[in-house]
């Protein structure tokens, strides 16, 4: 089957979703998921479950630690994260411009890229993820921006999704000695083949910790990282 701009297949729900009710979440999450964003994110359920599952089965092994996440754009997969760190009464910090990308990152491997993703702003995305109480907001250029409290905390998840290489390897740099043993981090358009600065700056710190991906079968090439080493900063 093709639709007008592409392929389109037909996937099934997970059966812990549509048989066992497991995952009730779901079809609220799901609204958040499309958000002024349905065109990428709505038939992308892999990911969104992906995420669900993940981060569900990393809070049932213990793993401490807060969440966060690096290319927030319109707040999509912000809003899971948020709702899973409210359930586990966890704090979530959310880093970007919130105005597209930083002209000092669209270097090297990425020089050629024009800036993308300004059509969002903070107060939209703050409608989209809610739970004000467990989120915190951390606004600019990564990572100048980080905070003293994001400095000091211990990371259970992390997603980072920034495109561009320089930003996704100031992010491993930040958040790999941070994350605790068994923190999951999601590494978005991994496999994609469009972002090749993403591929780059994961193979490299890979090259360095020896940790090993999962790849997901997902729109833009998700890769999983379980942290299987207790080193700590």
């Amino acid at each position: 089957m093709r639709w007008a701009d592409g392929p389109v297949h037909v996937a099934y729900h997970p059966d812990a979703a549509y048989e066992l009710h497991e995952l009730p979440e779901f079809r609220a999450l799901y609204q958040s998921w499309i958000a002024g964003n349905r065109r990428g994110n709505g038939g992308d359920l892999t990911r969104l479950y992906a995420f669900i599952l993940n981060i569900k089965h990393c809070l049932a092994d213990g793993v401490a630690g807060d969440f966060a996440e690096l290319g927030v754009w319109r707040g999509n997969s912000a809003a899971v994260l948020a709702h899973l760190a409210a359930l586990s009464d966890r704090h979530v910090y959310l880093f970007d411009t919130f105005t597209g990308f930083d002209a000092r990152d669209l270097r090297d491997v990425d020089g050629h890229r024009a800036a993308q993703f300004a059509e969002t702003s903070l107060d939209a995305v703050r409608r989209t993820v809610g739970h004000e109480a467990h989120t915190t907001y951390i606004q600019g250029f990564f990572p100048e921006s980080v905070t003293p409290a994001a400095e000091r905390a211990t990371y259970a998840v992390v997603n980072i999704d920034c495109d561009l290489y320089a930003p996704t390897k100031a992010a491993l740099e930040f958040f790999y000695p941070r994350l605790a043993r068994g923190g999951i981090l999601f590494l978005h358009d991994y496999a994609s083949g469009i972002w090749p600065g993403v591929t780059q700056a994961v193979d490299e710190m890979r090259a360095k910790t020896g940790e090993a991906l999962v790849l997901m079968p997902d729109k833009s090439g998700t890769a999983i990282v379980r942290k299987t080493r207790s080193d700590s900063r």
